[in-house]
């Protein structure tokens, strides 16, 4: 839901496109990335040791390989939505083919336990995806209340109709404004100086509204990770991490009068849509600790630094509406762009595992999280970007999140379980419960040489989405609940050397 509108010549008009709090989250949220055994114990690899997608929580843990070793991974995802709105239930699928990770480990490693001092080096390349957007939403119902006309009415308020129009000239065929376009498609009208009402209110007429969102896209981490190991039992690392990032988003936002009228300037329907295409990165540091007590545990810390993503925003907009005389009216906007950073939070995570040579293992990662320190910059909208920023000050909060995994051995079988609870970030309790629970499972074989690993990740949890926001709060405003399970499955190779 987009609040903060992008000043081009007034504020107020709804100009082209806006980043928000929601922007800024979706590019700091946690996601699961990594191997299939990584995915079969719910990514709680932090102490683990000798695997490669550990660079993603604690980079020490990787000091504890022996050989040399590549893996590449493979993986199938399936998004699935139940949403309900204005009393209906309406489901969607989404499937998608990914490529998890591909890791690079070089050794020179000194494994004699009699080592004093220094005495070992870790190095490993990694390709990791850490985040997937890939979903469909869709959500529809009878609205008695308000419409999306009630939204670009409100905006309109305040302006004369010459400001609405002002832009007209210098788009051709397309508008800067949303408020604008939807004004020459009819979507509200003038009732007095500067005050504007929606035609085919809500509140004289029954509005069918259907929305749907196909996202895709995905946030991958390009990694150097270096590690030392101390008198064999004590590891640093640090990794130097690149995100790249992609991300689409195509909404459409239908409305149908459902109500006879014979106003020849009543609205039947329209349709507004938008695109949108988010690409660029950023740099980020990973520092982490490993401590061998004994043979049997280990236990780690880790800090991930903030991350400043540069991005560049690409859009653009249309209305086709048709009235009740039989008029139609079709416009777009010209694509727009739009570069600007958001700044994640930095994370600290406390990792443990207990490990037997011959029966398995149990891990476990605690991580903690500042939601409320994410933020955007921009040097085109300062003004916009920092009523954004105080939004985000109140709205989100510090959170801890939770790994659990573990392992049994049957020879050169294993058998894998996880569970991970990943709290909500939003400060407003009467917000449905936003926590997503993690459920895992996997198989592995591991031979001397090579190894294969099966894991499988669901993701479980509810989203609120609200099509639109009046400032007029005494007016019922409809949101969709979205719950959704994402599963994950993740196959990997492993050769070692």
């Amino acid at each position: 839901m987009k609040k903060i509108a992008i000043t081009i010549l007034m504020a107020g008009l709804s100009y082209a496109h806006a980043q928000n709090d929601i922007d800024a989250l979706r590019y700091s949220k946690d996601m699961f990335g990594g191997t299939g055994r990584s995915a079969g114990i719910a990514s709680a690899v932090g102490a683990l040791g000798a695997e490669i997608s550990s660079v993603n929580v604690n980079p020490a843990s990787i000091g504890m390989f022996k050989k040399d070793e590549m893996s590449f991974s493979f993986g199938m995802n399936n998004f699935s939505n139940l949403s309900e709105y204005l009393g209906n239930k309406t489901k969607e699928n989404k499937f998608s083919l990914v490529l998890p990770n591909i890791g690079l480990v070089f050794c020179n490693n000194n494994s004699n336990k009699s080592s004093k001092g220094w005495s070992s080096t870790v190095i490993s390349l990694g390709f990791s995806r850490v985040a997937d957007f890939n979903k469909y939403i869709t959500f529809s119902g009878i609205n008695t209340q308000t419409s999306l006309m009630d939204y670009f009415a409100e905006r309109a308020n305040g302006y004369s109709i010459k400001d609405i129009r002002a832009t007209d000239d210098d788009f051709d065929n397309g508008f800067a404004s949303k408020t604008t376009m939807a004004w020459e498609a009819y979507l509200f009208d003038s009732v007095a100086n500067k005050t504007y009402t929606a035609h085919a209110s809500p509140v004289f007429h029954d509005i069918f509204q259907k929305i749907s969102i196909q996202q895709s896209g995905r946030m991958y981490d390009a990694s150097f990770t270096l590690t030392k190991g101390y008198n064999n039992n004590f590891f640093a690392g640090a990794s130097l991490i690149y995100t790249d990032v992609k991300f689409e988003e195509s909404k459409a936002h239908s409305e149908v009068n459902d109500i006879k009228d014979t106003s020849n300037f009543a609205m039947d329907n329209f349709t507004y849509s938008d695109k949108l295409y988010t690409s660029g990165g950023g740099i980020s540091v990973r520092l982490g600790i490993l401590q061998k007590i004994g043979d049997n545990f280990r236990i780690g810390a880790s800090f991930q630094s903030p991350q400043v993503l540069n991005l560049k925003d690409e859009y653009s907009f249309g209305i086709n509406s048709t009235l009740r005389n039989g008029d139609s009216y079709n416009f777009s906007s010209k694509s727009g762009n739009f570069d600007y950073s958001v700044i994640t939070p930095y994370k600290f995570t406390l990792s443990a595992t207990a490990v037997s040579a011959k029966t398995g293992f149990i891990s476990a990662d605690v991580e903690f999280k500042d939601y409320s320190i994410m933020r955007l910059k921009s040097s085109q909208i300062n003004n916009a970007m920092e009523i954004a920023n105080d939004e985000i000050r109140d709205k989100y909060k510090n959170v801890i999140n939770y790994r659990l995994g573990g392992e049994l051995i049957f020879n050169s079988y294993r058998l894998r379980g996880g569970y991970a609870r990943y709290a909500s970030p939003f400060v407003d309790k009467s917000i449905e419960n936003q926590n997503t629970d993690f459920i895992s499972g996997g198989f592995g074989i591991k031979e001397k040489e090579w190894s294969f690993d099966l894991g499988m990740i669901r993701a479980i949890g509810k989203e609120i989405y609200q099509p639109y926001v009046l400032n007029d709060k005494n007016r019922q405003q409809a949101v969709s609940i979205n719950k959704f399970n994402a599963s994950n499955f993740i196959v990997t190779f492993v050769r070692k050397f």
